[in-house]
C-alpha cells in the first residue's frame, strides 16, 4: 500500500501533465456536456448512441481524475466536507433513494455522473486556478459557437429548431448542437468569460472583440431570453466597478435623462398604449403581448411541475423525469428548484434554493470578480430555466459549481498566490514547467 502511495505520489509531480489532462477534460465536459444534434423537435429521451457515447467517455476520464484527487489530496477531502459540496451532495442522495421508483431509468446513472463533477471540479480548481477553468471553458463554448455556426448557415436541417407556437406559428432558432436554450446560455457564458479574460489582461482585444461578437451574434440566433437577460445582468456585474465611475455614472445619468424625455413626450402624445404593446409585441416570438405578460408560459409550467412534486414530496420521480410527465409542458420545470424537487423531493428543492441564496450573496459580499458575474448570470437563469445539474455536466453546471465551490476550497487563497506567482514567471520569460507542483495546496504531499 505504501509503495502504491509513492507511486501515485511521483505520477503526479509531473505537474503539466496533471494540468494539460485537466484543462482538456474541463474543454471538452463544457463542449460534450449539453451536446444534442438532431434533425428536428424530439422529444428529449437519454439512449445509447455515438454522441452519449462521447459524453460517458469524457465522464469517465473525469471520474479518474476526480478519484484521484479525493483518494491522495487531504485538502481535497475537506473541501468535501464544506457545506455547499456537502449540500449538492445531499441533493443528488436524494435522487439515488428515488432511483427504485424513478420515471426514466436513467435517473441513478445521471445522479453518479453529476456526483462524479463535484469530486472533478474541486481538483479542477486546485488545478487550475479560476483563470485555468475559465480559459478551458472559453475554448469548449467557443467550439460549440463554430460548430452551431456552421449548421446553422450550411446545414440549415440540423442548425434550426422549428419551435411551435400557439395558433400553429413556428419560430426557427438557432439550434445546431443542442436546444436552442443551451446554446444561448453557452454563448452568454463565453461572452462574459471572454470579457472577463479581457479585463485581466489575458486575452488581446484584435482575438477577444471579434470572439465577443460572434458570441453576440449566436446568442442572439437562439434568441433565448432568459439567456440574453441574465447575460446582461453578469455582464452589468463584471462591469460594474466601471459603470460606477465618474465616466459611467455620467453615462448612465445621460441615458435615463433621454429615457425621461422619450417617455415623457409619448405619454403627452397619449401613445403610451401603442408604444408598449409594440415594444412587448417585438420582444415576444410570436409577435402576440400576450406572450410576455403571461411569463412567456412559465405559469403554467411551474403549476404542472408543482402538481407533480406534491404527487411525490418526499420521494421524488428521479432525474430526467420532466420529458415524460411533462411532455404537453416544454418537457421541463423551467425552475432549478422545482428541478430539484422534482428530481428529489422538497428537501432536494430547499436544499437547492440554499445554493442559489449562496449565489446571491457571491454576487454582492464575493470578492472574485469572476464569481460575482458568472453567480448573476446563475441566479437568473435559474429562476426560469433548468439550468443546473445537467443529465451531462455542461458549461453552466460547471460554472455554477465554479462558483459554490471556490470560495469555501481549503487555502484557496494560496492558490490565488501560486496563480499569481505562475503569472509574474510568464510574464518575466521563465519557464515554470518543471515547477514542484506538489507544495500546491489541494495536491499530494500537502497532508
Amino acid at each position: 500500500m505504501l509503495h502504491l502511495t509513492q507511486q501515485i505520489r511521483t505520477a503526479w509531480k509531473d505537474s503539466s501533465l496533471l494540468a494539460v489532462a485537466t484543462w482538456f477534460l474541463v474543454a471538452l465536459s463544457t463542449f460534450f456536456g449539453p451536446l444534442d444534434i438532431s434533425s428536428d423537435a424530439e422529444t428529449m429521451t437519454v439512449g445509447l448512441d455515438g454522441q452519449v457515447a462521447c459524453k460517458l467517455l469524457v465522464a469517465g476520464m473525469a471520474f479518474v481524475v476526480g478519484a484521484y484527487g479525493v483518494l491522495t489530496s487531504a485538502s481535497v477531502r475537506e473541501t468535501l466536507t464544506t457545506l455547499p459540496p456537502v449540500m449538492l451532495l445531499t441533493i443528488l442522495f436524494l435522487v439515488v433513494l428515488a432511483t427504485p421508483i424513478a420515471i426514466s431509468g436513467a435517473s441513478l446513472a445521471v445522479a453518479l455522473i453529476n456526483v462524479t463533477y463535484v469530486a472533478f471540479i474541486i481538483v479542477a480548481l486546485f488545478t487550475l486556478g479560476l483563470r485555468g477553468m475559465v480559459t478551458a471553458i472559453l475554448v469548449g463554448v467557443a467550439a460549440t459557437m463554430t460548430l452551431a455556426l456552421f449548421f446553422y448557415v450550411f446545414v440549415p436541417k440540423y442548425g434550426l429548431f422549428p419551435e411551435l407556437l400557439a395558433d400553429g406559428l413556428v419560430v426557427n432558432r438557432m439550434s445546431g448542437t443542442a436546444h436552442p436554450n443551451a446554446v444561448g446560455r453557452a454563448m452568454v457564458l463565453g461572452g462574459i468569460a471572454t470579457m472577463y479574460l479581457v479585463r485581466r489582461g489575458t486575452l488581446q482585444l484584435n482575438v477577444a472583440v471579434p470572439l465577443a461578437a460572434c458570441f453576440a451574434l449566436a446568442a442572439y440566433l437562439a434568441w433565448s431570453r432568459t439567456a440574453l437577460v441574465a447575460g446582461a445582468f453578469g455582464m452589468g456585474i463584471l462591469f460594474l466597478d466601471r459603470l460606477t465611475s465618474r465616466l459611467g455614472v455620467s453615462a448612465i445619468a445621460l441615458i435615463a435623462l433621454l429615457g425621461v424625455v422619450g417617455v415623457t413626450s409619448i405619454y403627452a402624445t397619449g401613445r403610451e398604449d401603442h408604444f408598449v404593446g409594440k415594444i412587448l409585441a417585438k420582444v415576444s416570438k410570436s409577435g402576440d403581448a400576450e406572450e410576455i405578460t403571461s411569463g412567456t408560459g412559465r405559469s403554467e409550467i411551474w403549476a404542472k411541475g408543482i402538481s407533480l412534486i406534491a404527487n411525490r414530496p418526499i420521494i421524488g420521480h428521479g432525474f430526467n423525469a420532466a420529458p415524460s410527465l411533462m411532455l404537453e409542458h416544454s418537457q421541463a420545470t423551467h425552475n432549478a428548484v422545482l428541478h430539484a424537487s422534482l428530481a428529489g423531493g422538497l428537501i432536494a428543492g430547499a436544499l437547492m434554493a440554499c445554493l442559489l441564496l449562496w449565489n446571491v450573496y457571491l454576487i454582492f459580499g464575493g470578492e472574485q470578480l469572476l464569481l460575482r458575474a458568472f453567480s448573476a448570470f446563475t441566479v437568473l437563469s435559474c429562476m426560469t430555466e433548468d439550468t443546473v445539474l445537467e443529465t451531462f455536466p455542461g458549461p453552466c453546471t460547471m460554472v455554477w459549481l465554479a462558483c459554490i465551490f471556490y470560495p469555501v476550497l481549503v487555502d484557496a487563497r494560496q492558490v490565488d498566490v501560486i496563480e499569481a506567482e505562475r503569472s509574474q514567471r510568464k510574464q518575466a520569460g521563465v519557464d515554470d514547467s518543471q515547477a514542484d507542483f506538489i507544495g500546491q495546496p489541494g495536491l499530494p504531499g500537502t497532508t
